[in-house]
């Protein structure tokens, strides 16, 4: 059994999904640090895409603040036992519209005693809210690239004018 939980904290990075809690070196303006770099916070994965080398994780900032979001991509988890199952001792709000995409190998990733960034994983009810924030995201990018497409296959009309020149209270093309 023990062979099993440290041959996965080994290789973490080969089994994160989409759901999983990891503490990141999240950047941020005002590192509150003494060694200038930012504080190693909750993070939740939203995607993992690629493979080996070039798999890259898509992570939600995390913070503990209870403000208000404007954006609606807001995951809380306030729930004692959604705390509990994502290894956090806060309430946790994850902002779906702060993201970044980052290799598994990158060195935010704080690997202490446990050999993971691994704190948890979501429960029943931040994941259904993921998935609906994960959903969104996605259509709103399908949106973006179709749009996009558009504006570069419209072919752009260029209308060729001769220039005039008053020459003695006269108009003459040049």
């Amino acid at each position: 059994m023990f062979d099993h939980t440290t041959h996965v904290a080994a290789n973490w990075a080969e089994y994160v999904q989409p759901g999983h809690v990891v503490l990141f070196r999240f950047p941020v303006r005002y590192p509150q640090t003494k060694d200038g770099l930012p504080t190693a916070r909750p993070c939740l994965v939203l995607e993992v895409d690629g493979e080996g080398a070039s798999r890259k994780l898509v992570l939600a900032y995390g913070t503990t603040a209870t403000s208000i979001s404007h954006t609606g991509y807001d995951i809380r988890l306030t729930r004692l036992s959604d705390l509990k199952s994502a290894g956090l001792k806060r309430p946790t709000r994850f902002i779906g519209a702060r993201l970044l995409s980052v290799s598994p190998n990158h060195d935010g990733f704080p690997i202490g005693m446990t050999g993971t960034p691994v704190t948890g994983r979501l429960a029943d009810a931040p994941w259904e809210r993921m998935q609906w924030v994960r959903a969104r995201l996605h259509a709103e990018h399908g949106i973006a690239v179709e749009h996009q497409r558009e504006r570069s296959s419209t072919s752009v009309a260029v209308e060729h004018r001769m220039r005039r020149t008053m020459k003695s209270g006269r108009q003459s093309a040049v």
